[in-house]
């Protein structure tokens, strides 16, 4: 966390999507002053976060986890496949005894019938889902409007939004 005179190097990474795991130093997915207050733990609800393999998304499926949750997140296939595994093990190691195992689903969102596939797949494995949180989503730099072309505009929509 950056605090006072902390100075932290500029993070670079040339490709979509970017890789938790490649930064240096790592971002930190929770606050070491946390502490859970139990609040999921009585009937342990089921958790869809996509986009929960790092980042933002990592914190709420860790945060999800330590309150009793049952977690399963979306990542990118191939391209994510570390972060995922990453978060797998931080989520397996730090559930609550009552939740279920966590899942990682690999799916390219910015496709319909993938989001209905991770939906039925949950469903199957766990009965329903309680609590949805839509984190994936895709940004690329632009210094100016002409940059933006119609099939790039489309695919942000498709992930960010559509999913």
């Amino acid at each position: 966390m950056a605090s006072g005179d902390q100075k932290f190097p500029p993070q670079k990474q040339d490709k979509q999507p970017g890789k938790e795991h490649v930064m240096d130093p790592l971002p930190q997915y929770v606050s070491p002053d946390y502490k859970p207050s139990n609040k999921l733990r009585l009937i342990p609800p089921h958790s869809l976060v996509t986009g929960g393999d790092s980042g933002i998304g990592r914190a709420v499926c860790y945060s999800f986890a330590l309150e009793g949750a049952t977690v399963v997140f979306t990542y990118a296939k191939s391209q994510e496949d570390k972060d995922a595994q990453d978060t797998l093990q931080i989520l397996k190691k730090d559930k609550t005894a009552a939740a279920k195992d966590p899942m990682a689903i690999p799916a390219d969102l910015g496709f319909d019938e993938n989001c209905k596939k991770v939906v039925d797949e949950v469903v199957n494995a766990y009965g329903r889902i309680d609590i949805l949180v839509n984190n994936a989503a895709e940004q690329y730099k632009s210094n100016s409007l002409e940059e933006i072309d119609e099939e790039r505009l489309e695919r942000l929509f498709k992930t960010n939004f559509f999913s």
